[in-house]
């Protein structure tokens, strides 16, 4: 009786004293797996996991045994497969056990926490405190703690443990531009230690490629990566590497996520952040584990971007289940940040004019829900826009930043229309929202605008400008440095009225210090817009007693149907949203968010 061998050297290979490549049990079974064959000796992929080599054993087993023969595994392929099962599983255990908070971990959680807190100038809070322990104990792991909970406190704490003890020297961080300010200001607020920072964007490449050793807080934008991937993990080798607003680069096969992936490859100590709910599908979370376990993700994870598109009710769970242990989420509410107040509606009704008009956009648009939103936007913001050349990629934000539109609408009204659009200057909603403003200018109270379009914030501008109240503007044209100005000096006082949007605006900015309420002139029914913008004032270090009130503009029209309010409808589809984001955290597992096109249906249905 001969005997097949598996055994492992650089790459997995069966040794046998026959030629089986003929037979069905190859062509059928094992082929897929193979990458050479020569007589009695097959080698195997070199990148299979040890999963896969599982199962090639169990299926050489089962064939040996109906062929009455003997299959040997060597001890080096036994001992390599326990170990992975070990080390994944004692990962997972780890994780399990620090958000339990087991008594076993105690004293290792205080000595933590007692070397955390002599390196930093704010204190963390206890919650925090833990997420800290949990990315430092897990080494590679997500943060997916809601906006304004304090996620960059938590990871500086971890860069001040891991620095103490010799483990790492510097923190690189990849995130989007406008998170640079934020890096910096908690740096210098939360630790001791003196901030030495390099910003790609205000340093110089050939710098980075000389050797920045004196550097302690590196920044980079995603799109900067391309050009300096080995620059980039060299420096994340001996450092805290943090991805911040890793859902920008949540494309399977993009371009930044593969920068990412590449940079991420050598580091030893790696967190992905997040505070945004999964929009619509699990194929969110495929770049981020990819980020944080290149080499783990098919042996442990193992989930085909085809099955995150559309897994059944038990897949879901079992994602969630391999999924849970390795990422902290904290709320607000967990950190006893004050509840903001009711949201207070600023109702008004549509004018004749307004009425028809609105008629008009329905008939026209009935076949293009997208256009028709946009459309009835601009119509209770500033008709004129009405007039001009809709292209729809510039809106995508009102959906989300990676679906694909490719529509363009061109204005081609009757000039009946077009006379009667010309009829509307200013709309009742921009006043409701003008008269808002000043009257909480009036109270000596600064507020934040929120808008969709670039029009409506110069709009609203000069207004104000004209009722002689100092008004600044942020929006994606205007210079990132002019952008830290403007913030600065609102949060000095020097003017009351910050306008803006939220997908310029809506992340790692911090205004709760100095402004209070905020106003919703515009709004699309993208939750995560809605979720960023509201936490710029209301987050962490919101003192006790302290309000947040948030106004929401809607108009109502007269239908042939009754009453009907595109803001009023959005509105309660965001909240019925952020609702199934709370139930998800409250059950420890991650949302899925309705499709486009189920908001769209909510809307028109």
């Amino acid at each position: 009786m001969s005997n097949w061998r598996l055994d492992l050297n650089e790459y997995l290979y069966l040794q046998t004293n026959e030629n089986i490549s003929s037979g069905a049990f190859y062509k059928l079974t094992l082929k897929r797996y193979v990458s050479s064959i020569t007589e009695g000796f097959i080698c195997f992929k070199p990148n299979l996991t040890y999963l896969e080599y599982k199962r090639i054993i169990a299926l050489c087993q089962k064939e040996t045994a109906k062929r009455n023969l003997g299959l040997d595994v060597s001890l080096e392929l036994a001992n390599f497969i326990q170990t992975k099962e070990m080390h994944l599983e004692t990962r997972l255990k780890l994780g399990i056990e620090i958000k339990t908070r087991e008594d076993k971990l105690l004293s290792r959680f205080e000595s933590y926490k007692q070397i955390v807190d002599n390196k930093m100038k704010r204190p963390l809070r206890e919650k925090q405190m833990w997420d800290s322990f949990f990315m430092y104990a897990m080494k590679k792991s997500g943060n997916f703690s809601v906006p304004g909970s304090g996620k960059t406190a938590s990871v500086l704490g971890m860069y001040a443990y891991l620095k103490s003890q010799g483990l790492v020297n510097r923190i690189v961080v990849v995130s989007p531009k406008n998170a640079f300010g934020s890096w910096i200001d908690e740096f210098e607020v939360c630790l001791k230690e003196e901030l030495r920072a390099f910003n790609i964007h205000a340093g110089k490449k050939a710098a980075l490629r000389l050797g920045t050793g004196v550097c302690n807080l590196f920044l980079f934008n995603y799109e900067s990566l391309g050009s300096i991937v080995e620059e980039v993990k060299t420096l994340a080798s001996n450092a805290l590497l943090v991805f911040d607003e890793v859902h920008k680069v949540k494309k399977i096969d993009g371009i930044y996520a593969a920068y990412a992936i590449n940079v991420a490859k050598n580091a030893n100590h790696v967190v992905a952040m997040t505070g945004t709910p999964i929009p619509n599908a699990y194929t969110d979370i495929y770049n981020f584990l990819n980020i944080l376990f290149p080499d783990e993700y098919r042996e442990f994870f193992g989930f085909s971007p085809a099955l995150l598109r559309n897994p059944s009710p038990a897949e879901r769970d079992n994602i969630n289940d391999k999924l849970q242990p390795f990422f902290c989420r904290t709320t607000k509410k967990e950190l006893q940040v004050p509840d903001a107040n009711k949201n207070e509606i600023v109702a008004v009704y549509a004018n004749e004019i307004e009425n028809r008009l609105l008629k008009i956009l329905k008939m026209r648009y009935r076949n293009n829900k997208l256009a028709l939103i946009i459309r009835i936007m601009q119509l209770e913001t500033n008709p004129q826009m009405l007039l001009k050349t809709l292209d729809l990629r510039d809106f995508r934000y009102l959906i989300d930043d990676e679906m694909e539109i490719d529509e363009i609408d061109t204005a081609d009204y009757s000039g009946e229309v077009e006379e009667l659009i010309n009829s509307c200057a200013i709309t009742t909603k921009f006043h409701a929202c003008l008269d808002k403003v000043l009257e909480l200018v009036a109270q000596n109270k600064p507020v934040i605008v929120w808008c969709m379009f670039i029009d409506s914030i110069n709009r609203i501008a000069q207004a104000l400008e004209t009722c002689s109240v100092a008004a600044k503007c942020i929006y994606g044209e205007v210079p990132l440095d002019e952008r830290q100005q403007i913030l600065t000096d609102f949060k000095s006082g020097q003017f009351k009225v910050l306008l803006t949007n939220p997908h310029t605006l809506a992340e790692s900015v911090s205004l709760h210090g100095i402004c209070h309420d905020a106003i919703y002139f515009e709004y699309s029914y993208n939750l995560i817009h809605l979720l960023q913008s509201k936490d710029r004032i209301h987050r962490l270090g919101l003192s006790q007693g302290q309000y947040t009130q948030y106004y929401f503009c809607q108009t109502g029209y007269a239908t042939e149907d009754g009453e009907w309010s595109l803001g009023e409808v959005i509105y309660n589809r965001l909240l019925q949203k952020e609702q199934i984001m709370l139930d998800a955290i409250d059950n420890h597992v991650l949302e899925v968010m309705p499709t486009t096109e189920d908001d769209l249906t909510a809307i028109f249905g």
